[in-house]
């Protein structure tokens, strides 16, 4: 090197590493998706420190490759459909975050590589197709949902520093009922860790999770004393009679993992919320019903009883098998029983275990639609329950005079057209008293006029 380049050469060094150590760290950047709409539209496909404010109405779809370095997701929903969301952090390492977002990743090629830490917060991702997840670092879920549908998988690397951490209620359901579904969570270097009434569920025997380390509990974030589950050589449902050969790591379904360890069977029922019968104008009975929750739930059958005792399926309703989200339901029984009504719901799992409902109890009046003519009457007085009363057994109606004293009395089958007569030509004119007890007690009364 000649001397007389050596000045300027210092000079460029010096002034390329001023360049670099005053180069400007970059700014955080704001989008709000107040409609639904397209990535590319309203956001670079790739976005360092951005926030993604999406609207709770508002749906943001993914319609090409993007890459967000140190982002952070709040609201509404998204989805991706053939394409990737490249997660990633820039200088230090720093979590991306969703914060109340409904993600959904679908179709054949829609896939999630995370290289940060990430974290859910009160949020819900559904893979569904051959979709896919891929994570690095730690990734947290806080009352957060992670559902693997289909042929989906999911695929947790790192080590033991960056865990997988299950808490305040949040779960990991791999498959989604049908035998068809082959999703599998495979964990592979962090410890999987589960906290207060959190699980991990696997649906059927074409759903696996595999995980070399094992898992830690902890009874309550605040524990100090976590319990260890070795999952290392658990050989569930596999081998002789089952879908899938045992292998050292792997757990297939219908399986759970929770507190108690992991353990064969889908233990964890229906959150089952807001349960209500109520009569109708029309003597119908009306029963809705809502899930907070639902895992690997079939259906609903509804059941009717007229002593609390003997119970009738009057019904089924399909069930939504996974959900992270409320859920309404309703059902109407066209011809309650006369009289009192029990109901309640048999909660239906896919492997054909079931829970059931508290008991709701209605009163139908197979007397709500008593009709008499002619009125005024001379001969005869006609009494009829209508249409809307079917019912089991009799019930008694009775001609009573203002003073009290019974006239007549009849006893009437409680179907729909039936009808009794009264003869009333011998008796006095007057106002009269027509009185009917159903089968199971309850009474209607009306007055009638006798002329001459």
């Amino acid at each position: 090197m000649k001397r007389s380049n050596y000045p300027t050469l210092m000079m460029m060094a010096l002034m390329l590493s001023t360049m670099i150590i005053s180069a400007p760290a970059f700014s955080q950047t704001t989008y709000s998706i107040n409609s639904t709409g397209k990535w590319s539209s309203s956001i670079p496909a790739t976005c360092n420190t951005c926030t993604i404010n999406i609207a709770s109405a508002a749906t943001l779809t993914i319609d090409e490759t993007v890459t967000c370095q140190n982002c952070t997701f709040q609201g509404g929903a998204m989805t991706i459909t053939n394409h990737t969301l490249n997660l990633q952090y820039s200088g230090t390492v720093t979590t991306t975050n969703f914060v109340g977002t409904a993600l959904t990743v679908a179709a054949t090629s829609g896939k999630m590589t995370v290289n940060a830490p990430l974290s859910l917060n009160n949020s819900t991702i559904t893979f569904s197709g051959s979709s896919s997840i891929t994570t690095s670092y730690e990734l947290d879920l806080t009352a957060s949902t992670i559902y693997l549908n289909d042929k989906s998988t999911m695929t947790a690397n790192g080590s033991l520093g960056t865990p997988l951490k299950l808490m305040q209620s949040s779960r990991i359901v791999v498959g989604d009922g049908q035998s068809s579904s082959t999703a599998t969570l495979s964990v592979s270097g962090p410890l999987v860790e589960v906290y207060d009434n959190s699980f991990l569920a696997v649906s059927n025997t074409n759903n696996g999770y595999y995980n070399w380390l094992g898992y830690m509990y902890y009874a309550t974030t605040a524990s100090s004393t976590p319990t260890y589950h070795n999952t290392l050589n658990n050989q569930l449902n596999c081998g002789a009679g089952y879908t899938k050969s045992c292998a050292m790591n792997a757990a297939f379904g219908p399986s759970t993992l929770s507190s108690g360890g992991l353990v064969s069977g889908i233990t964890l029922p229906v959150v089952l919320d807001d349960f209500n019968a109520a009569i109708g104008s029309d003597n119908t009975v009306a029963l809705t019903w809502k899930t907070q929750m639902e895992t690997n739930s079939a259906h609903f059958t509804i059941e009717r009883s007229v002593d609390g005792e003997t119970w009738e399926t009057i019904g089924m309703v399909r069930a939504q098998g996974n959900s992270a989200v409320a859920s309404d339901y309703s059902f109407t029984d066209e011809r309650p029983a006369g009289g009192t009504n029990f109901y309640r719901l048999q909660m239906v799992d896919l492997d054909n275990s079931f829970t059931y409902s508290e008991v709701k109890v209605v009163r139908t009046s197979v007397i709500g639609q008593i009709s008499f003519y002619p009125n005024p009457a001379r001969d005869y007085v006609n009494v009829s329950l209508g249409n809307g009363n079917a019912g089991a057994g009799t019930a008694t109606v009775r001609l009573i005079s203002l003073a009290g004293q019974v006239m007549q009395q009849q006893r009437i089958a409680q179907a729909p057209g039936a009808v009794v007569s009264f003869r009333v030509s011998n008796y006095p004119a007057g106002i009269y008293i027509l009185s009917v007890v159903a089968a199971d007690g309850s009474r209607d009364s009306r007055q009638m006029v006798i002329s001459k």
